[in-house]
């Protein structure tokens, strides 16, 4: 990413955003050299303006109120806001401006559906009016459901029916048909299979119409759109971000019955969902999607199995998926009926809630050996009972998050830290190599971790744990909310260049820590709705003494964890809590127990 990337992704409002789209965004900017002097009156403003160089001063209120603005600031119109900023502009040097017409920002957010939900909440919590056209596109209120199976006739088509027809109850919901072949949904309902959507990109006003003449509604609070079903070409995937843009001023659930006929289709429907229903005929089956997901799901997406019972018969343990009973269908009871009759029912409603149910979330601070205070925030969090449902952070910060939700009790929880933590420990998980590319190989923290973790993958487990890892050395970062739980847990250890990074898909990964961190933001582009931003505030830094690993590398740790301070206060989240500790020394019993105590405290602080 170049110079003005980087700034671009350093402000708060595209913080949030991929690096395809600060590419995107930089392309579209226009360039604007300002000479010393000029100024600019911020009432007549209508483009977005962000400093890429030089420096400006703002008197806002009167003369001796002034606001001097640095690489990195912006002013000038704030898209889908009411807020209009007075008072003049003045280039206190020779500077440049990249600048944002509405209209650019507009088609922006046109493409890039997620990052205008994600846009959308950060202006909000910032204490920007969002305005009435804002608040129609509000990407909060939308939570898009996609059903997917790669397996045909796995019963599809019937869950999104029977899902569409339940979450009716709780909003306005539309379906969306984006299989080529099989059973419709429009079948399912009895209605006639309407035209698909063009393959051509349309967009603006002409798109929307578009869609409104091909809807086909059920009734007042369920309609039908066909994008896929029966069209002779391949669905241009690009239209699907238009069309969640379009469809989310009015649906409160947009379901997606998704099959496996285009792969590119198949991915950006992956990459636009909140929520995932994968449908299997069997549990074995489970193990084809893996590789799917591991590819495709990259932003925080939920990912729930549902084994169809129909053909799998009674299913009585499936750990980390959910049965769809099998349903016998009168012959007399025509499909509609049949399916209205379920949905009236409570047979589905484990389901349903998965997708209607507040989704909690829990962010903590990137961290290293600071983040061992976790250990005895996280315990206190499961003796107060409160859950959340989705945990994310990253680096050494979800080794402890790893070893918690993998331990039965607090005695085998502080038995696994010790395994990794302990000086003795932490020296028997540095396989020395010879420094050409790294220092340390990974084999014996990948083989630890294997031993710890088994097979077991992220999205199995009710409490989500979400992590974010370096990617291909500090050239970028990824989330994960699917995967193996070892992989993860060896890569967050893994700091480059220190160590080899961890080979995931045939990509490598590592801690990310200290070039990237785990963001509030990054959770605005998945629904969730509260955030929980905790942090842990040790002056003293922590250090070992008595047992100590190698000392090149204890140096190492206590450099980068000085240098590296992450954001102690999060202004975007619903709560912050801070573990002030003052603890030098790493011993393990003393530091839990104290972070223990004072988490126990600072919990009361945050709603049950």
């Amino acid at each position: 990413m170049n110079a003005t990337g980087t700034i671009l992704a350093s402000i708060p409002l595209f913080r949030h955003c991929l690096d395809e789209e600060i590419g995107f965004l930089h392309g579209i900017g226009k360039v604007a050299e300002v000479k010393q002097g000029h100024q600019f009156d911020l009432r007549k403003l209508n483009t977005l303006n962000v400093v890429i160089n030089g420096i400006f001063e703002i008197e806002s209120m009167g003369k001796t109120d002034v606001v001097y603005l640095s690489p990195g600031s912006f002013f000038g119109s704030i898209p889908f806001t009411e807020n209009r900023q007075t008072g003049r502009i003045n280039a206190l040097v020779d500077s440049t401006l990249l600048m944002f017409s509405a209209e650019d920002m507009y088609r922006f957010f046109l493409m890039s559906y997620k990052c205008l939900r994600g846009y959308l909440k950060i202006v909000d919590r910032l204490g920007f009016e969002v305005s009435d056209i804002g608040r129609e596109y509000f990407g909060g209120s939308a939570r898009i459901v996609t059903v997917y199976s790669p397996f045909g006739q796995s019963g599809k088509s019937l869950l999104s029916s029977l899902l569409g027809e339940s979450l009716k109850k709780e909003g306005k919901t539309v379906i969306l048909d984006l299989s080529y072949s099989g059973n419709s949904v429009f079948n399912c309902f009895q209605k006639k299979v309407t035209a698909p959507l063009s393959h051509r990109m349309e967009d603006g006003p002409s798109f929307e119409k578009i869609i409104n003449e091909r809807r086909e509604r059920v009734d007042e609070n369920l309609d039908l759109v066909n994008i896929a079903f029966g069209s002779k070409v391949k669905v241009n995937p690009d239209i699907l971000s238009p069309l969640l843009f379009i469809l989310s001023k009015e649906y409160r659930y947009i379901v997606m019955d998704c099959g496996d006929d285009d792969v590119l289709l198949r991915d950006r429907v992956i990459g636009l969902s909140d929520y995932l229903f994968a449908m299997v005929k069997s549990k074995k089956e489970t193990r084809r999607l893996f590789e799917i997901f591991d590819a495709a799901v990259r932003e925080g997406q939920r990912v729930y199995y549902i084994v169809n019972e129909y053909f799998a018969g009674e299913v009585t343990d499936f750990s980390g998926g959910m049965a769809l009973r099998k349903f016998e269908r009168p012959e007399s009871s025509e499909e509609y009926n049949w399916i209205r009759g379920i949905a009236d029912g409570d047979a589905l409603s484990p389901l349903v809630s998965l997708a209607t149910s507040k989704r909690s979330a829990l962010v903590l601070e990137s961290n290293l050996l600071n983040s061992l205070p976790y250990a005895g925030f996280l315990a206190a969090l499961s003796d107060a009972g409160r859950r959340f449902d989705l945990m994310y952070t990253s680096a050494y910060g979800y080794i402890v998050l790893c070893l918690h939700i993998l331990s039965r009790d607090w005695n085998e929880f502080r038995k696994r830290l010790d395994q990794f933590f302990s000086g003795d420990r932490l020296n028997k998980l540095l396989d020395i190599t010879f420094p050409e590319d790294h220092v340390f190989k990974h084999h014996l923290v990948s083989k630890l971790a294997d031993e710890l973790c088994g097979a077991n993958r992220l999205e199995t487990y009710h409490d989500l744990p979400l992590v974010m890892a370096g990617q291909n050395g500090a050239s970028g970062r990824r989330l994960f909310s699917t995967g193996y739980l070892r992989d993860m847990m060896a890569a967050s250890f893994c700091l480059y260049p220190l160590f080899e990074e961890v080979e995931v898909m045939g990509e490598r990964y590592n801690s990310g820590f200290p070039d990237f961190r785990v963001r509030v933001e990054d959770l605005f582009r998945v629904h969730a709705d509260e955030l929980v931003y905790v942090s842990v505030n040790n002056a003293a830094g922590l250090a070992y003494r008595d047992s100590a690993p190698i000392g090149f590398f204890d140096r190492y740790l206590n450099s980068v964890q000085e240098r590296s301070r992450g954001d102690r206060i999060s202004n975007l989240s619903d709560s912050t809590l801070v573990l002030d500790v003052s603890e030098k020394d790493v011993r393990l019993d003393r530091l839990i127990n104290n972070s223990r105590e004072i988490s126990e405290k600072l919990l009361k602080n945050i709603g049950r």
